[in-house]
Order: structure tokens, then C-alpha cells, then sequence
């Protein structure tokens, strides 16, 4: 696997060492499928008084496996606690966000409560309605010296990622990805392709001449969730959800996410350059060089450049003609449980810790996220980062147009999730577009009543 080079000394050493792997993945959660170990756990959940001289034990909780991104966790907590000997985090493996709920549910039901938990951004409604937290203004102005943190820290629109539908902040926005096109840059020549698309109508072309001159498969968007599917609709100025006055709409079926759909079905069904199958077999596809073009995760970057044997491309999520991109963030806020005092000055410590610009760096670089915070996207490791991997850009480039993760109330989200899935599989079957739209609202709007 090619490693990135840092200029930072942390993470000089660290690639020295071969410390780092790659993060490939989606966003379904961004979840991880393989399986994992809980490092430390025993005792993590008992309580220290503050100023009682005693070691401070705070359980993270997280769901970065070994080969996406777990590596560069455990090596930033390593380095916290060689730095702080009177505070231990321990780490906690889960096998996805929707894991690590269940887990919750449990831990919380036996009476024990972890210290810091991964909260997707789908789950941000969910989450605050079901477990007792620690809002991330409260915990900086009682427990650190940094009472303006989120302020000082992240972008209006990174911040509102990890915000519920009345503005309020659940997390620490921390994992953020978004899709991005990768493209074969062979295929492109080969199908006489001068200019990478940058509108779906120019994609549609693109996809087309590659048909025609290459015999090939042309595009596939990323299936396994609806994530990529809300970036399609959102950026011709549609939505799948909105909120007025604390009161949630399925809006699924609007004019506007009709005309998209219907691009995307005109592609599969008439066109035939767009394929409907699995997101991973399409990776594959795709790694094997018989698919022009891949709408999916900047967090499949490091698995794609691994397996592919050509030349790759990257570019910025395509837009509709005259419409702004808005792409919505896949990842995760750092939530906070703790229910002492001692423990909560123990987790401020070790959020600023996550937070410097080298920690941030290291974590980019290890999982393919691009960085939270106003800083670490300046900073000078950021820059080498980048530029030691020109494909990272595509992403980076579009942190200004991230919009939430559509985030659906109470315990509706994972059926809502199904119903839309449902109707694109009715749709790229052959299905009337309004209609299919129309019956998945009906629906989902029935959940929230």
C-alpha cells in the first residue's frame, strides 16, 4: 500500500515504523464489517473523584476496524496516554454505528455507561432521544481552559453536521467524509474523453461515449445506502427531508428530486451505461478496469488506489446545470457520557488532544476522511498530506459544500432508509419515477405521525 508522506514529526515516525494502514469503506456507516477487539475495557466504567490522586479511566467507543482506520486510532490514544499519566482511555471496538447502538442500549440498560461514543450523523436525531449526554459547550466551558472550543474549532456548516433539527449541537463533529467521482483515467482515453464531466448531463454524455467507443460499463452510483442518492437529489436543489418548526416532511417526491431520479433511471433503463448492483461488486468492477466512472465515498480512496491497476481519477461530486453542489457528510460526532466530574475533565482533555492538527492528520491519513476543523485544514500537514496524494483533493476541495446527513426522527430512520432504497429498486426496475417516489413518502410521512 503507498503511504502518504507527513511533514509532521508525529506522524514522520510513525510512518517510519509502517504504523499507518489505509481506510477503505462506505458511508453506510461508514460501518465496518469485519471484525474487531476491545482493548482495555475492564474498569473503564468506574468512577474517580476528582483530586483524588487516583488514575482517571475513560472508554472510547468507536467502529474503525483494523483495516479502516483502527490502526490510527489506538496510535493516537497510545500517544494521550504516554503523555498523560494520570489519565487511561481504553477502546472499545463496534462492528458499525448501528452496532454501537445496540451495544449502547445494553451497556446502559446493565447500568454502565461508556465515556465517549462515535454517533453517526444519521443517528443524530435518534441518539439524544434515547441516552443521557453531555452537550460539547457544557463539557469545554466547565471541564477545560478552551470554554470557545466549537467556536474557535469548526466551520458553521461543519457544525451544524452534528446538530439536531432545533440547532442543537449532540457531538463533536469528528469523521467526515463525502462522495466524490472516481474515474478511470484509461478508459477515458480509450473512449476519446478530453474533459472530466462536471454536470450530470455531462456525465450522461460521458457515459454514453464510453458505451459507444469502449464496449464498457460507464457509471454506478453508490447503492448500498441512500447517502449517495441525497448528494444526487441535493444537488438539483432537491431534498428527501425537511423540517419546520421541530415538525419533520418527506418531501421525497418533490419536482425536483423527480427530475433527478429520472436522470439516473433514463441512464440504467434507456441509455443502459449506468449498472444497478451491489456497491461492493462494483468496486470491484470498477478495480478491475470495466467501469468508466464511480460515485462513492472518499473513504473507498485508499482501498481503490491499493487494487487498481491503472490510473486514477478523482473530481468533485457533478452538479445540475445551474444549481450549487451540496453534498451530504458521511461520518460521525465524538458524543460524551460521562457522569462524574473527574471523568468529564478527563474527556475534555483527551477531545483536545484528538483535535490538534497533527492527531487530525494522522487520523486523515489513516482513514480517508477529510479534516473537521478550521485549523487542521491549514495547517502545513494538511498541505503535505494533500499533496502528496493528489486524489485526496477532490474531497478536501468540497468540505465548503457539505450539508447534513438527512437524519430521520425517533426510531423511523432505519425503516425510512428501506423505503427509499425500495423505491429505487422499483424505479431502476422499470417503475414510473413519481409514483415510486410518491408511494415511499406516503410512507415515511406515516411513520412520523
Amino acid at each position: 500500500m503507498k503511504l502518504r508522506k507527513i511533514s509532521c514529526a508525529l506522524m514522520a515516525a510513525l510512518m517510519a515504523a509502517g504504523a499507518l494502514s489505509g481506510c477503505s469503506g462506505n458511508d453506510t456507516a461508514e460501518s465496518s464489517t469485519q471484525a474487531g477487539s476491545t482493548a482495555g475495557t475492564e474498569g473503564a466504567s468506574q468512577s474517580a473523584d476528582a483530586g483524588s490522586g487516583e488514575k482517571v479511566t475513560i472508554e472510547y467507543w468507536h467502529t474503525n476496524s483494523e483495516t479502516r482506520g483502527g490502526a490510527a486510532v489506538q496510535s493516537i490514544v497510545d500517544a494521550f496516554n504516554a503523555a498523560n499519566s494520570d489519565i487511561e482511555v481504553v477502546t472499545r471496538y463496534n462492528d458499525g454505528y448501528d452496532g454501537l447502538m445496540q451495544n449502547l442500549q445494553a451497556d446502559v440498560a446493565a447500568g454502565t455507561t461508556p465515556d465517549i461514543v462515535q454517533v453517526s450523523y444519521s443517528n443524530i436525531e435518534y441518539f439524544p432521544n434515547n441516552f443521557a449526554y453531555v452537550a460539547p459547550d457544557e463539557l469545554m466551558k466547565n471541564y477545560s481552559d478552551t470554554p470557545d472550543f466549537i467556536t474557535d474549532n469548526f466551520a458553521e456548516n461543519i457544525i451544524s453536521l452534528g446538530s439536531d433539527n432545533q440547532g442543537t449541537l449532540i457531538g463533536f463533529p469528528y469523521a467526515v467524509s463525502n462522495p466524490i467521482l472516481y474515474y478511470n483515467k484509461d478508459i477515458f482515453e480509450e473512449a476519446g474523453i478530453t474533459e472530466v464531466p462536471t454536470t450530470w448531463d455531462e456525465v450522461r454524455e460521458a457515459a454514453l461515449t464510453i458505451k459507444e467507443n469502449t464496449g464498457k460499463n460507464a457509471l454506478h452510483l453508490q447503492e448500498n445506502d441512500t447517502w449517495v442518492l441525497q448528494a444526487l437529489l441535493e444537488c438539483n436543489g432537491g431534498k428527501m427531508l425537511t423540517w419546520t418548526d421541530g415538525v419533520p416532511t418527506c418531501t421525497l417526491a418533490d419536482p425536483k428530486n423527480v427530475e433527478a431520479f429520472q436522470l439516473y433511471a433514463d441512464m440504467t433503463l434507456v441509455d443502459e451505461t449506468a449498472i444497478h448492483i451491489s456497491t461492493d461488486e462494483a468496486i470491484q468492477a470498477f478495480n478491475a478496469g470495466e467501469l468508466g466512472m464511480l460515485v462513492s465515498s472518499c473513504a473507498n480512496l485508499s482501498g481503490i488506489e491499493d487494487s487498481a491497476q491503472f490510473e486514477i481519477g478523482t473530481a468533485q461530486f457533478p452538479v445540475f446545470e445551474g444549481e450549487k453542489r451540496a453534498v451530504p457528510a458521511g461520518g460521525c460526532v465524538l458524543a460524551v457520557m460521562s457522569q462524574d466530574d473527574a471523568k468529564k475533565e478527563a474527556v475534555a482533555k483527551f477531545l483536545q488532544f484528538l483535535y490538534e492538527d497533527d492527531n487530525i492528520v494522522e487520523w486523515i491519513a489513516g482513514t480517508g476522511y477529510v479534516a473537521p476543523t478550521i485549523s487542521s485544514n491549514e495547517c502545513q500537514g494538511m498541505q503535505d498530506l494533500l499533496a502528496s496524494d493528489p486524489l485526496m483533493e477532490a474531497a478536501a476541495s468540497q468540505v465548503g459544500d457539505i450539508v447534513p446527513w438527512a437524519a430521520y426522527p425517533g426510531d423511523s430512520g432505519l425503516q425510512a432508509q428501506q423505503y427509499i432504497s425500495d423505491a429505487r429498486d422499483k424505479i431502476l426496475s422499470g417503475t414510473d419515477v413519481t409514483s415510486a417516489l410518491t408511494e415511499a413518502q406516503d410512507r415515511i410521512n406515516a411513520l412520523f405521525k
